[in-house]
């Protein structure tokens, strides 16, 4: 045990559990695309083929969070993330807070920033009819979001992708909209 945590390893090579579950995760979600692939086929409400038009991947222009008495913030400052979405039905997500990785660069980060990071994957299929995309999540870094149904409804602005969904928080609603600009080529039709 070093520092209150126990280490992992063979030899002389130590590695953290942190830096464990990271590259756990990192490998999960990779390979989670080929393998949820064979599952996703299976189920007969994921859509299959090209004609979704959220496929592709796209990457966060701005997530706004907003109140009733309409106050809107940037709870995490300039964000970044992509979001992918594959023709078999597969989905993975990734956002995180814009000074998440400012301990790399030589200043340190504030913890509560570096636990500002949001990853998952799954499942995913649209409800045009009603503007939705249902994402069932399969894996997540996430404990309170680790499994279940995420509901988003859906639009395009200007070609964007724009989600959005209301949670509560302090008794509160609190809106969350969250815009994707689309960085891979639309789907062939």
């Amino acid at each position: 045990m070093i520092g209150g945590e126990k280490y992992q390893g063979e030899g002389d090579t130590m590695v953290p559990p942190a830096t464990i579950r990271k590259a756990a995760l990192c490998v999960t979600a990779f390979l989670s695309l080929g393998v949820a692939t064979t599952r996703a086929q299976t189920k007969p409400d994921i859509p299959v083929g090209t004609d979704s038009p959220v496929i592709g991947t796209w990457e966060l222009v701005s997530l706004t969070w907003s109140t009733p008495d309409g106050r809107a913030v940037q709870p995490w400052g300039d964000a970044t993330g992509r979001i992918t979405y594959d023709s078999n039905g597969n989905v993975v997500a990734l956002l995180m807070h814009e000074r998440r990785n400012e301990s790399q660069s030589g200043s340190r980060a504030a913890p509560e920033t570096l636990s500002q990071y949001s990853a998952y994957f799954g499942t995913y299929r649209v409800d045009a009819a009603n503007g939705i995309v249902i994402h069932q999540v399969t894996g997540s870094l996430n404990g309170e979001n680790a499994s279940g149904e995420l509901r988003r409804t859906y639009s395009f602005e200007d070609g964007r992708l724009v989600l959005g969904f209301t949670t509560i928080r302090d008794s509160v609603p609190i809106t969350r909209r969250l815009v994707w600009k689309r960085i891979s080529s639309p789907p062939a039709k």
